[in-house]
């Protein structure tokens, strides 16, 4: 994201927690606060001079059927939200930011951003603390005026992923020709979107765009078998096999596709296909580290 506004011209002060921002080429600038959203002053330093204001940040738990982590999904990605966008609101500053595309109730169709929210089935205590801080951007949008634009972001993969998700692990099992072990026949269903299309709309709503909500994916449901299917034909140079283990019980029924309707007629976006995506990602990691 950050190297995309570089590259736009954008001057982008970054508010990160633990991990650095490298510098990277571009008419941009960037300048780098080390702090979190808990600290008031901080905050109110980082939104000072910005005409707007994108927050990407959430808490993660390292298991989402674990209740011991609501306290911890709440406070990051509902009370400091609201924080932020109540300093933003105060301010005047445009606010961008990524709610998640998974909270949906469960359909067969592509959904639309007018359809019900209710993630009672699985990582509902992560998925509810997102919607929860959506929900606090929406009310201050609507009652007091923030001029705000929320994404609400599939299946997110691509550089800089957690190599333990299905697609860095898939992808890193195929690059050293290992089989891809494929769970409960890979029925399971989400809407993968590369992260290149998440930076391209939020740099787009930077720029501008009515205020709401607005469903950011690829407008497909791709199951984990449709995904190593793609994998492996990613990586035609290699024998990649694919050891499906049959389902038991009920099939499993994840997240629905997002429709992009109402995202492609606001900024023209055209969605990455999977079988791109994969590609695209299989070059970005052959490419030669540079030397120091």
């Amino acid at each position: 994201m950050t190297r995309l506004l570089v590259s736009q011209g954008h001057h982008v002060t970054a508010l990160v927690h633990r991990s650095p921002v490298p510098s990277f080429p571009g008419p941009g600038t960037i300048r780098t606060i080390v702090g979190d959203l808990c600290g008031e002053a901080l905050v109110d330093d980082a939104v000072a001079d910005a005409d707007v204001v994108c927050h990407l940040a959430a808490f993660l738990p390292p298991d989402y059927a674990d209740p011991a982590y609501a306290q911890a999904c709440f406070e990051t990605n509902a009370m400091a939200v609201l924080r932020l966008a109540t300093c933003c609101a105060g301010a005047g500053k445009r606010l961008v930011h990524c709610s998640s595309g998974q909270a949906y109730a469960w359909s067969g169709d592509a959904i639309t951003e007018d359809a019900a929210l209710y993630p009672a089935e699985r990582a509902t205590f992560y998925l509810a603390s997102k919607l929860t801080g959506e929900l606090f951007v929406e009310h201050l949008r609507r009652r007091h005026g923030l001029a705000s634009i929320v994404f609400r972001v599939g299946s997110c993969y691509g550089p800089g992923m957690e190599r333990g998700s299905v697609v860095g692990f898939f992808m890193a099992q195929a690059s050293a020709g290992k089989p891809l072990p494929v769970h409960d026949g890979g029925t399971a269903e989400c809407d993968f979107v590369h992260v290149d299309d998440v930076a391209r709309l939020i740099e787009a709503a930077v720029r501008g765009g009515e205020p709401g909500v607005y469903n950011a994916g690829s407008g497909m449901a791709h199951s984990v078998l449709d995904l190593a299917r793609a994998v492996r034909a990613t990586f035609p140079d290699f024998a990649v096999t694919i050891e499906a283990q049959p389902f038991a019980g009920e099939p499993q029924r994840s997240f629905p596709a997002l429709s992009m309707a109402k995202t492609q007629a606001m900024w023209g976006h055209v969605p990455t296909s999977l079988v791109d995506g994969l590609a695209m990602l299989r070059a970005r990691s052959e490419e030669p580290v540079p030397c120091a």
